[in-house]
């Protein structure tokens, strides 16, 4: 077996069945990595791309409301819905990004206006929000979100299975590296396929990776910290806020946050009922960039820091798989040349999908169709 796996793995029964399966699976998900890859490689631009689209909206960090102006204003004009997260404006996003959900739990996104904190009246979302939407919930809320890292599972198994499926053995193993343009266009659309596919294979096996995370991440944590142990990375349990009926100001606790964790505020996470615990997110090193980040909780009746995660400061093997989760899915940490190879690459995915439905429809649907 070992032999035939060296030399002539097309002989293999392992290798036919596997076939079968990466056939019909990526089949199914065509349309989906198309749709995922053209979404994914548009973000790598997001911040590029919102910054020209609000370009005459003004922003002045010397002039922006304060939090407790904007949570009033909110739940003034929206008085079903409960406030559940807040954006503060930056300037790659010059305006208060506030979250709400219904009670149907459906999620709402609301802007305000930096300096007053008043809502929009005229709500006009951009066209990278809709893409944002796309890639992340394909525009069907928290059940789309399911579907969306379900169906990055079978991206990962397409994955898999290609690579077995690419081996053509010993002789044969640089040919399937490279594209011939020297043959018909079935032969070069074949190759290109191939080539593209193990080129990728690392990446689109971690996107592929992080699905599994995003919809499992506890149990993926889990896994991690039984081979090696998560130091950096392991989330400080809060404990139970403190009981009473004094309700801390959040400018208050704001102002401790300063002093507990310097750096630029990005995101508050309002408690379900008051009083109960508030978490600010903080990123020490520039506003967006979540590799170097505090998650600060905070006790909603007294104001009393609980607990501090110091994000981003891994110190084991394990601190680093999960850190890595992000960074690599996106690629928007490291400049502008791995932003474009982050595009390009995000590209890949539906020129994979498209050589996979031509291979599809020369080896089997043409003959169907003529009959």
């Amino acid at each position: 077996m070992i032999a035939t796996l060296l030399h002539h793995p097309r002989k293999l029964w392992l290798r036919r069945a596997l076939f079968q399966v990466h056939l019909w699976l990526g089949v199914l998900l065509s349309l989906y990595v198309i749709v995922i890859g053209l979404s994914g490689a548009t973000l790598v631009f997001q911040d590029e791309i919102r910054q020209a689209s609000m370009r005459r909206v003004s922003f002045d960090k010397d002039h922006i409301a304060p939090v407790s102006t904007v949570i009033r204003a909110a739940q003034r004009s929206f008085p079903a819905w409960r406030l559940t997260f807040i954006s503060p404006p930056q300037p790659q996003n010059p305006r208060w990004t506030l979250y709400f959900e219904d009670a149907q739990k459906k999620d709402h996104t609301i802007f305000a206006d930096a300096a007053t904190g008043a809502p929009y009246q005229n709500q006009r979302k951009l066209f990278i929000d809709y893409v944002l939407d796309l890639h992340v919930n394909l525009l069907m809320g928290e059940t789309g979100f399911i579907v969306n890292c379900s169906a990055g599972i079978g991206l990962l198994i397409l994955a898999i299975t290609g690579a077995v499926l690419w081996w053509p053995g010993i002789k044969l193993w640089t040919r399937g590296l490279f594209v011939s343009l020297r043959r018909g266009w079935k032969r070069i659309n074949y190759d290109t396929h191939n080539a593209i596919g193990i080129w990728t294979l690392l990446i689109v096996s971690w996107w592929g990776i992080t699905a599994v995370y995003f919809l499992f991440p506890l149990q993926v944590a889990a896994v991690v910290n039984a081979v090696s142990p998560l130091i950096g990375m392991k989330q400080p349990q809060a404990p139970e806020p403190s009981t009473g009926t004094s309700i801390a100001e959040i400018e208050e606790i704001i102002a401790h946050q300063r002093e507990v964790s310097p750096g630029y505020l990005t995101g508050i996470s309002l408690p379900e009922k008051p009083g109960g615990n508030i978490t600010l997110y903080i990123d020490r090193r520039s506003p967006g960039d979540f590799s170097l980040r505090d998650v600060d909780t905070f006790d909603g009746h007294t104001g009393q820091v609980l607990t501090v995660w110091h994000y981003g400061e891994n110190k084991s093997l394990g601190d680093w798989f999960l850190w890595l989760m992000y960074p690599l899915h996106f690629g928007t940490l490291w400049g502008l040349p791995v932003k474009i190879l982050w595009c390009l690459l995000g590209l890949c995915l539906p020129v994979l999908s498209v050589t996979g439905l031509l291979m599809y429809w020369n080896r089997y649907l043409r003959t169907r169709w003529r009959a």
